[in-house]
């Protein structure tokens, strides 16, 4: 029979060696210029403003190439003109880190139920899944879009649209929205934003 003291320093030092999973992670730090976009995006990255997408979550490499479009005038930022003249190279790279590593933001609490079956005979051909992932968790250059804004998201599919949004590529995003109606716009959008 073993002794007592060998048996509690075993336990001790399973313990210790329980995996650091287990443990929370500590939220990244801001980088300093992120202060400039918790107005419309949010503390810790979750949108409370309307037409303001939340960027917590979203693939590093995405908010990267949207910063330098927005910054160099091949999408128009609106409000966020002023700002993103100022950014640097290395500003856009640190926005990019600290976002993508916070978690996303939960399903939208206001998005209106939707009838699943006839969203997805509207994206399935679309094969949206392909570059946004079958769980709309983005990848790479496109966007999350599970859990947006529903306000946002339907702005963003109208621009697309419209053709005063492109995105990465041969614009894909033009091709799969132009036939596009309002109410599918509007459908799409809610099925997204409940989506976790």
């Amino acid at each position: 029979m073993l002794h007592p003291r060998p048996l509690a320093c075993i336990a001790t030092l399973l313990a210790a060696s329980a995996p650091a999973a287990a443990q929370p992670k500590p939220p990244p730090k801001a980088p300093a210029v992120a202060q400039t976009c918790i107005a419309c995006h949010g503390i810790r990255g979750v949108s409370t403003t309307k037409d303001s997408p939340s960027l917590a979550g979203q693939p590093d490499i995405f908010l990267q190439y949207q910063l330098v479009f927005m910054r160099d005038g091949q999408r128009q930022p609106g409000v966020m003109a002023g700002i993103v003249k100022t950014l640097t190279d290395e500003n856009i790279r640190d926005l990019g880190a600290y976002y993508a590593a916070l978690a996303p933001p939960p399903p939208f609490a206001k998005a209106e139920p939707v009838d699943a079956d006839k969203v997805n005979a509207i994206m399935g051909p679309r094969r949206c899944g392909n570059c946004h992932k079958e769980d709309f968790s983005g990848q790479g250059e496109t966007a999350r879009l599970a859990g947006q804004r529903p306000d946002y998201l339907i702005k963003s599919l109208t621009d697309f649209r419209a053709g005063v949004r492109r995105g990465r590529g041969m614009g894909a995003m033009m091709e799969v929205s132009v036939t596009l109606q309002d109410e599918d716009i509007a459908m799409i959008a809610h099925y997204l934003a409940s989506k976790p």
